[in-house]
């Protein structure tokens, strides 16, 4: 199903169901934030990657407006919703963009059992070894979540490249391999200092 929808670009991937903080203070992105609002709808955020816009993006909603200022600057919250593909761009005239998009969902959902206790194990055997504490409120929504993969590539250490690759995956077992592959890599290769930092930083999503 196609559909058109502002769109906002920027370096961050957000992964459906996941909650991320933004502050707004472009003219143009407070002007479509504003508009969001008064017409209680969401957005699309596509993530560049390098020069490149992404075509693959989530659909997100303005989940809580935790301040606006007298300057028309907002401090938000943002839920994922669901993904889309880019089909046309254009220039709005306020400065952002519109797109037409089409959206799409996973195959149906379903996974090996296995993948995804190797992948919980690996991720706290790393996790232990050098000794970084997740929150219990982590652990609670990702025993909850129906997609557990997007629930633990929040705090993988994954790079832009590598979020935006394990969005576009449309079949959860190829996303838990694909993770599980990615936490053998960082037992392998990263020193406790570094992988500290490399978790620490994709700590921007909100439980």
């Amino acid at each position: 199903m196609k559909s058109s929808i502002y769109l906002f670009p920027l370096n961050l991937v957000v992964f459906p169901d996941s909650r991320y903080p933004l502050h707004i203070f472009e003219e143009r992105y407070k002007k479509m934030i504003a508009s969001c609002i008064e017409e209680k709808k969401g957005f699309g955020i596509v993530a560049v990657v390098g020069d490149d816009l992404s075509t693959i993006g989530s659909y997100v909603v303005i989940s809580s407006v935790l301040k606006k200022y007298d300057s028309g600057e907002y401090d938000i919250i943002v839920a994922g919703r669901g993904r889309f593909i880019t089909k046309k761009v254009e220039l709005h005239e306020d400065g952002y963009h519109i797109a037409e998009v089409e959206y799409f969902n996973d195959e149906p959902i379903s996974y090996n059992p296995l993948l995804l206790e190797e992948l919980q194990s690996r991720f706290e055997i790393l996790i232990g070894k050098f000794n970084f504490t997740l929150e219990e409120s982590f652990w609670d929504y990702y025993y909850a979540a129906e997609i557990k993969s997007f629930k633990m590539a929040e705090k993988a250490g994954l790079s832009l490249i590598q979020q935006q690759a394990l969005l576009s995956i449309k079949d959860e077992n190829k996303r838990l391999t694909y993770l599980i592959e990615h936490f053998k890599y960082m037992a392998k290769k990263l020193s406790k200092d570094e992988s500290n930092k490399t978790l620490v930083l994709n700590d921007g999503y909100i439980n």
